[in-house]
């Protein structure tokens, strides 16, 4: 996880504000953890960060930005870093938009490149490709989303991860590759069975035939 130096500044920038008005500053919001797993029995992917604080996704300034967002960009190549040439968004297949949880409550998946004139609240990107819901419990946001409204197939994609305030960039960012959840194998946990079910017979022929021997 990577915490640019604009982080450490505002932190203590902020705290010494706190100090002299004699209120306790607010934190700024980044991610203590966070996570992407793929289920390729379900083509489904789920998200989760786990943030500082609790983020509001409610509160909207004049120009209709929230308080706190987040966007995933995704590159369904799996490489890193995310922006590179020959342009930064070229690798790019889709962006996955908290800045519009304010709207209608969920959390909406573009296309990056727009064709045709511009959507409304989509920020400058493309159409929406779909929309999911999510959940907020205190400080951990989770959300699951079909391989295909990310434009991935086989689950290895690479991401990176901003979060925002009022619309501006804070300096945080996470640039990670999606992990593939791990399924057990169905022979070796038939095998298992079948051994355990054998098992059990044996130790019952065996106490018969030791039944028998004993009362002959």
């Amino acid at each position: 996880m990577t915490y640019l130096p604009k982080f450490s500044v505002s932190l203590a920038a902020a705290t010494l504000i706190g100090l002299g008005t004699g209120q306790i500053a607010q934190a700024e919001l980044f991610v203590k953890s966070e996570s992407v797993v793929v289920n390729l029995d379900a083509q489904e992917v789920s998200f989760t960060i786990n943030f500082n604080k609790v983020p509001d996704f409610v509160t909207v300034d004049e120009f209709g930005r929230q308080a706190d967002s987040f966007q995933y960009f995704i590159d369904p190549s799996g490489e890193l870093p995310i922006f590179r040439p020959p342009s930064a968004y070229s690798n790019l297949s889709s962006i996955i938009r908290g800045e519009e949880i304010h709207i209608a409550g969920d959390v909406r998946i573009r296309d990056v490149f727009p064709v045709g004139p511009f959507e409304p609240n989509s920020g400058g990107w493309g159409k929406i490709r779909g929309s999911v819901p999510y959940s907020l419990d205190s400080t951990v946001l989770k959300f699951s989303a079909p391989l295909q409204f990310i434009g991935d197939s086989d689950g290895l994609f690479s991401y990176r991860l901003e979060l925002y305030e009022f619309g501006s960039w804070n300096g945080i960012t996470n640039e990670n590759k999606s992990t593939i959840a791990s399924v057990p194998e169905p022979n070796f946990a038939l095998g298992t069975l079948t051994f355990g079910v054998l098992s059990v017979g044996l130790r019952q022929k065996r106490k018969q035939r030791s039944a028998r021997i004993f009362v002959s």
